[in-house]
């Protein structure tokens, strides 16, 4: 579909404008795991619901395209930020449109499950257009987590297999076990060789009450860098003669599992250093170093929208890599951290607080105010928007972004066929009119 015509032109812009300047409803851990401490698993949380989705999702979508309206024009011309920005345009209109509220929770479902997937595409995309702005990417993941994690627990509480995703206690020991399983074994199918044991050291009697899915999947990332490390420094120091001669048993990759009143926490201990790029934005990579998710550069283009059906486990991808294990970590009052020094190895710590009733971390409203204020052109709207808040501003503000996010040349609409035949046969008409007078 053309971008510029058929979303932009049809964009409700009053509506729009509102939405850019609501703040969004912040959530907490407790808001998700309601229905199951009140002992009624079949009982879904409220702010996993239809209505509230189609009121919340609709605001975070504009506060991505906030943090957008910080780049230059020049780089809001260019075919990967186009492409981003107006597929969350698209999907703001698809969730205003009022025939939404009133289809069936089957059909609903059928279309977070889609939104989720392009939100995963378009998240990634922007990783390989914004690799160089390490702020502004930590503040779009962090608003793309929590339109994640709601997506996530509407499908989890539609689906019969969903238990998984949802907020419950769990074993965080168990959790972890699995991850040192799925590391090892991607490792070993990646770099071609079995993979470092990591032994366990535990407080027993552990429990936490979180997403199983995303603690996996902090400590998957984490092991995973850990053990390339610990493969790729065995196999630079491999020496047989030397091994023949002054063999001594290498050193373990340790996890300690512990906790405390209002805390869990984890410590993997490594003799391997990583390296310094291990720890910066990147995209997303596998063990060997390998893109991912190469292909949606191929499937983005400066005029059409596709849905993204046929790209791969981007759902996955889209939280590879150690930035967004930090972020997937801090959401909800966690740290994730990590001291690497050459010559000594690296050692991560990882704690997640107790406190269900923590509110997800989100960008501040001075960030989400004054991400135009860094370019001439926005800079009398963001400011007036600013300092008033007022609609009218907002809405001046979001019509100085549609401008720039607009293709700069007009559209050339050639003739149809059709078009072209008739005025052809009604020229010759008139010509044979004139000839017979």
């Amino acid at each position: 579909m053309p971008l510029q015509s058929q979303i932009i032109n049809a964009l409700p812009r009053r509506l729009l404008a509102s939405l850019w300047a609501s703040q969004e409803t912040r959530l907490s851990l407790s808001q998700f795991s309601i229905a199951t401490e009140k002992g009624n698993s079949n009982k879904q949380p409220s702010v996993t619901t239809q209505p509230f989705l189609c009121d919340e999702l609709p605001i975070r979508y504009s506060h991505i395209l906030r943090l957008l309206s910080t780049l230059s024009p020049e780089m809001l011309q260019t075919p990967m930020i186009r492409h981003v920005a107006h597929r969350y345009l698209h999907d703001m209109c698809t969730l205003l449109h009022p025939s939404l509220r009133g289809t069936s929770h089957r059909a609903f479902t059928d279309l977070i499950r889609r939104l989720r997937h392009r939100q995963a595409a378009s998240l990634i995309r922007m990783r390989y257009a914004l690799s160089s702005s390490t702020a502004l990417m930590e503040n779009i993941n962090t608003v793309g987590l929590g339109i994640q994690v709601l997506t996530d627990q509407h499908v989890s509480w539609s689906a019969d297999d969903g238990m998984n995703e949802r907020v419950q206690t769990i074993n965080p020991v168990q959790v972890a076990m699995q991850a040192i399983q799925d590391a090892r074994q991607v490792c070993a199918s990646c770099l071609g060789r079995d993979a470092p044991t990591i032994s366990i050291e535990q407080q027993p009697n552990l429990s936490l009450t979180f997403f199983p899915h995303v603690l996996h999947r902090v400590l998957f990332e984490s092991l995973v860098l850990a053990l390339r490390a610990r493969m790729l420094q065995e196999q630079s120091t491999r020496s047989p003669w030397f091994h023949r001669t002054f063999y001594k048993k290498p050193e373990t990759i340790k996890l300690n599992i512990f906790g405390g009143p209002t805390s869990i926490g984890f410590r993997l201990q490594n003799p391997a250093p990583l390296l310094s790029t291990d720890l910066a934005h990147d995209v997303p990579r596998d063990p060997l170093g390998i893109p991912t998710c190469a292909s949606v550069l191929s499937h983005t283009e400066p005029d059409k929208l596709r849905d993204d059906t046929d790209l791969l486990d981007v759902d996955w991808h889209v939280w590879s890599g150690w930035r967004s294990a930090k972020t997937l970590a801090s959401h909800y009052g966690g740290n994730l951290d990590i001291v690497s020094v050459d010559g000594l190895g690296s050692t991560m710590y990882l704690a997640l607080d107790r406190d269900t009733s923590l509110l997800e971390r989100y960008p501040s409203r001075r960030t989400l105010n004054c991400s135009a204020l860094l370019h001439h052109h926005r800079r009398t709207s963001a400011a007036a928007a600013t300092a008033a808040g007022s609609l009218k501003a907002a809405e001046d503000q979001l019509n100085a972004f549609l401008a720039a996010i607009s293709d700069p040349t007009p559209a050339y609409n050639p003739a149809r066929k059709d078009e072209i035949y008739h005025s052809v046969s009604l020229s010759a008409a008139v010509a044979a009119a004139v000839g017979h007078a």
